[in-house]
């Protein structure tokens, strides 16, 4: 005898849940009492909304993307302010010109890019090193034109030789690091 755990629905009796499910059906909820587009909060505190999906209606979790970035202004009330205090104007008497110093804020937001241009650079590990290396010789060595593919895979293939050797991979990647 099989056993049934699922009840039916409070607003549809033809409809079952189990009271495992992440969406308003946990609740006995069923989307086929909705109209389309209804949204509810589900038991994950998620949005879930109604969608026809196999022509049945059925709960489907919203994915509301909100990535959240934080950014610097590039112009606010005080970096005008530091920007005409911190030039230094200097007039030349001969000439009658006007020399503005550049300010150091400018020097400040260029060194600040080139952090964020360094970071999303790739990670330089010993495998990364090695990869590059190892792949760029037997590139150089080969001249029967072999496929990038089998060429990756001799050099995964000497890297896990070389992780059972550590003495060896030491030597190794001290090398490559000079």
């Amino acid at each position: 005898m099989i056993k049934n755990n699922k009840m039916p629905c409070s607003n549809v009796s033809t409809e079952t849940y189990t009271g495992k499910e992440q969406s308003p059906k946990r609740y006995g909820l069923s989307a086929e009492g909705f109209d389309i587009n209804h949204d509810l909060e589900g038991f994950d505190g998620k949005i879930w909304t109604v969608q026809y999906k196999n022509n049945r209606k059925v709960w489907i979790r919203k994915n509301i993307m909100t990535i959240v970035t934080h950014e610097q202004p590039i112009i606010t009330d005080n970096t005008i302010e530091n920007t005409i205090d911190t030039n230094q104007i200097t007039e030349n008497n001969e000439e009658k010109e006007v020399v503005v110093a550049p300010s150091s804020n400018n020097h400040e937001e260029q060194k600040q890019e080139e952090t964020v241009d360094t970071a999303s650079d790739k990670k330089k590990t010993d495998y990364n090193i090695f990869v590059k290396y190892y792949l760029d010789k037997l590139k150089k060595e080969d001249t029967n034109k072999t496929a990038n593919k089998v060429l990756f895979q001799q050099t995964t293939q000497e890297w896990a030789r070389l992780k059972k050797n550590p003495d060896e991979l030491k030597v190794i990647m001290a090398q490559l690091k000079k």
